[in-house]
């Protein structure tokens, strides 16, 4: 993949929402340092994203699968000195990267169990007896009709592509 520098993609992400805080970003590496994700991952590093945005790397931010280990604690965010939306930045390059097709194939389980089910973590017998023993209610049943209606109207099941198992 050959790489060159351009100032088009910076100027892409600053006309979306909070984008445009990606322009006060002089790579500090605060972010970096309170991230529970680098901590742990050491290959997921926020301020590489933030340097790939401004260098005008579309492609390779958009495609890399390390976008999508950020947990969305919103450290990087509060700990900004230049007040960069990290985390929100962020948001926007998964829009992005799932509008490229770009979406990562773990997580096409997890919309498959939301629109099954109603919930990414339905819980079982023993998450619900245990809710008894406690004396705490039910967890209402959701209407997945509903949810499945809001992900069409939204182009959410077009974006992941969704497809239903057969029955």
């Amino acid at each position: 993949m050959s790489l060159s520098i351009s100032s088009d993609f910076r100027k892409e992400i600053s006309k979306i929402g909070e984008g445009f805080s990606v322009n006060y970003c002089y790579q500090c590496g605060t972010c970096s340092g309170g991230c529970p994700a680098l901590r742990y991952t050491k290959i997921y590093n926020p301020r590489r994203i933030i340097e790939d945005v401004l260098l005008g790397f579309k492609d390779k931010t958009l495609k890399d699968p390390v976008l999508w280990l950020c947990t969305m604690c919103h450290a990087c965010l509060e700990a900004c000195p230049q007040g960069v939306k990290v985390s929100e930045i962020l948001v926007l390059l998964r829009n992005l990267a799932t509008q490229v097709g770009a979406f990562p194939e773990h997580l096409k389980a997890e919309v498959s169990t939301l629109l099954e089910n109603g919930l990414i973590n339905p819980g079982g017998a023993a998450i619900q007896r245990r809710r008894q023993q406690l004396g705490l209610p039910d967890v209402p049943k959701p209407v997945v009709d509903n949810i499945k209606k809001v992900a069409e109207e939204t182009g959410f099941i077009k974006l992941t592509g969704y497809t239903p198992k057969e029955a």
